[in-house]
C-alpha cells in the first residue's frame, strides 16, 4: 500500500478533518451506536446517549462534512447510517499512518 503522506493532499486534508471530527467523545459514541444498529433516527440516538436533540443533530451534521454518514428519509424521520465507502477509506488511511 502506498503511503498517502507522500503527496496526496486530498487524503491529508481528509484525514486531518476526520481526526478533528472524531476528537469529540460524543461523536465516537454516535459512530459506535450506528455501527451496532445500522440505521437510527436522531430521536433514537438522543435517547441512547441522553443528549438533547439539537446537539445530536449538530454532531450528525458535522459527520456529513466528510461523508461518513448516509441519510435516508422514511416518512417524516431521517435515518442515519455509516457510509461504508467513506468508512473504508478512513480505516485504510488510519492503517497506513500507523503502519509505514
Amino acid at each position: 500500500m502506498n503511503c498517502f503522506c507522500l503527496g496526496n493532499l486530498d487524503d491529508l486534508e481528509f484525514i486531518k478533518e476526520s481526526f478533528n471530527i472524531l476528537s469529540e467523545p460524543n461523536r465516537i459514541k454516535i459512530l459506535c451506536i450506528l455501527w451496532k444498529n445500522e440505521k437510527l433516527c436522531v430521536c433514537e440516538i438522543e435517547k441512547v446517549l441522553n443528549l438533547k436533540q439539537n446537539l445530536v443533530s449538530h454532531h450528525l451534521w458535522i459527520f456529513k462534512r466528510i461523508w461518513l454518514l448516509k441519510q435516508e428519509r422514511i416518512w417524516t424521520s431521517i435515518y442515519y447510517s455509516i457510509n461504508p465507502e467513506t468508512y473504508t477509506k478512513l480505516k485504510n488511511l488510519v492503517w497506513t499512518i500507523f503502519n509505514f
